[in-house]
């Protein structure tokens, strides 16, 4: 198959797995043309090992220790790559956790799914985490260049960033999938804390979620990880002074609206 692609790989302090990954992928049936490693201020050898297994690593500086996940500085920290992969004439964008390690035919498979099913935006999943059709996975994510440079081949600087990129794909009608069946490993696991649900409040204010799917959202979470997670949810969405995406806005309301009556009819 004659199809080029780069990966993007955000890292911090990760040189106890960066070099399993790298070497996932360029162990591809279908190789990267470039992978880029944005190392993020890492006092350990993040940086050397990935240099060592072939992949360029932009360094970048700053002088907060608290963790990128879930917020604005993570798009940031993932579109300096993508101003290093947008030179070359690629025809998708992979982008990746420093910790994910991809089976050979990962990204043949995907593509070559992605090409019949004219799909824009596709994931696998993490063995062992469920997910809905359309939650394409931040890591291990396949974007369509072309498309991706019609919208400014640029996550924006605000929070649910990733779940925006879905959404815009979807509001200008095109496809989005996750395949289920093809499956790849996160040396860490997936957790959900205080933190992370009030930053998912956040993302949610932002992508502009209605307050009767959050309380629904906030309700099935409190089912599963407690009242305590439902709370800081409900707090990240209240309290948040966020910048909404005025640009997916009616289509949030749409889809919401969709999938509650699904639900609805579903249960009766």
């Amino acid at each position: 198959m004659n199809v080029k692609y780069g990966v993007i790989i955000p890292a911090r302090n990760e040189e106890a797995h960066i070099g399993r990954s790298i070497l996932s992928l360029r162990r591809q049936v279908l190789r990267p043309l470039i992978i880029v490693v944005i190392d993020d201020s890492s006092n350990d050898k993040t940086a050397l090992i990935a240099e060592k297994m072939g992949a360029l690593v932009i360094k970048l500086k700053r002088k907060s220790s608290v963790s990128a996940t879930g917020t604005p500085y993570l798009a940031y920290v993932i579109n300096k790559g993508l101003e290093v992969v947008e030179k070359y004439s690629l025809d998708y964008v992979m982008i990746s956790g420093a910790d994910c390690l991809y089976p050979k035919g990962y990204a043949h498979n995907l593509i070559s799914r992605m090409k019949k099913e004219n799909v824009i935006l596709a994931s696998g999943v993490v063995v062992g985490e469920h997910t809905s059709p359309l939650s394409v996975r931040g890591s291990g994510r396949m974007i369509n260049a072309k498309w991706f440079k019609t919208i400014g081949f640029r996550y924006p600087l605000n929070y649910g960033f990733e779940t925006w990129l879905i959404f815009k794909a979807l509001s200008q009608g095109f496809k989005v999938k996750v395949y289920k069946d093809l499956k790849f490993i996160s040396l860490r696991k997936t957790s959900f804390n205080k933190k992370k649900a009030y930053l998912y409040g956040k993302a949610m204010r932002a992508l502009g979620y209605t307050p009767l799917y959050t309380l629904i959202r906030a309700t099935y979470l409190a089912l599963k990880y407690g009242h305590s997670i439902a709370r800081y949810l409900v707090l990240g969405y209240l309290k948040s002074k966020v910048r909404l995406y005025e640009d997916i806005l009616q289509y949030t309301k749409y889809i919401q609206a969709k999938n509650l009556l699904y639900k609805l009819f579903r249960e009766i």
